[in-house]
Order: structure tokens, then sequence, then C-alpha cells
């Protein structure tokens, strides 16, 4: 079994979700929608749902529909699981919410501090951004003129610098 036409059509409408291009099978109805995050992660799931079973499409457009009726019930799924079961945002979580006295807000403090003192405005903004908001990095980069790599990277380099200056604090 070659599954050609499945791949196909698989990385058809993978391309077609990461340049922005949002297909007809895309719930945008009213309530009824997802991040594209989650539209690339109901197409992954529903071609691997696919891939391990026995049928194999016959023809480029059989494995087209195939994929897209199997990605459109997955992102149903998921939408009616995130009804169920809603996620609060992390900027909801304060500070003053914890015990008092307790190590996680002492920790939570000095982070905090490191964030606001030791980190360029840049880093974060990048930090705030990916790590409160749930922004994914491709958008970050959009939003501030930037490869997605110097993104990650200046990420990378400000939780590095976190750790760092933390562990220096707690050692002496």
């Amino acid at each position: 079994m070659s599954k050609n036409f499945l791949i196909e059509a698989y990385r058809k409408m993978q391309q077609r979700l990461q340049s922005g291009f949002i297909h007809a099978g895309v719930l945008r109805q009213g309530s009824w929608s997802l991040d594209r995050n989650l539209q690339e992660d109901a197409l992954g799931d529903a071609f691997c749902k696919l891939w391990c079973t026995n049928y194999d499409p016959a023809t480029r457009e059989e494995g087209e529909k195939l994929l897209y009726a199997a990605s459109r019930r997955r992102q149903i799924s998921l939408w009616r699981s995130m009804k169920r079961h809603p996620q609060a945002p992390l900027t909801d979580i304060r500070i003053a919410e914890l015990p008092p006295d307790t190590e996680a807000e002492e920790t939570y403090r000095q982070v905090w501090e490191i964030i606001q003192t030791q980190l360029t405005p840049l880093q974060v903004d990048i930090l705030s951004r990916h790590d409160l908001n749930g922004e994914s990095y491709s958008d970050i980069a959009k939003r501030l003129g930037m490869q997605e790599a110097a993104v990650r990277m200046q990420l990378s380099r400000a939780r590095k610098k976190i750790r760092e200056i933390y562990r220096r604090k707690n050692d002496e």
C-alpha cells in the first residue's frame, strides 16, 4: 500500500493552513472557531488515524475528501471538548491567591523581579506573548517583524538568563 494520494492531500492541506489560507472545512461560523494551531493538530490527528487504517485512496480527489472529512470531524471533536472543559488563561491567576508565606510565592516574586530588571524589553515582550498569552512563534515574529528563529532564540536566551540569575541568587 503506497497511500501516496493521502500523503499528497495532507501536504496540500497543511500548506494551506500554514500559509494562512483557511480551507472550507475549518469551522468559522459564530462560536464555531478554532485557532490555526488547533486546526493543524486536528489535521495531523486525522492523517495519523487514516494512515493506520488499511484504506488506500485510489485517486487524489478521494484522498482529499477523506482527509477533509476526517479533519473536520476532529475539529468538531476538539471544539466540543473545549466547550465542555474551558480553560482559564494564565493571566487570570494572581499571586495573591497563593497562601501567604509559601515557597512558591517567594519563587514567583524572585522570578518576576528578574524578568522586570534583568531582561531586555524585547525579551520581556516575547516571553509574555508566548508564555502568558499563548501566542505562537510565527504570530509573534509577524507582529514584531522578526524571523521565527530569532523569536525562538530570544525566548531561549531569556529563559536561560532567568535560570542562571535565579540559581546564583539562591546559591548564595
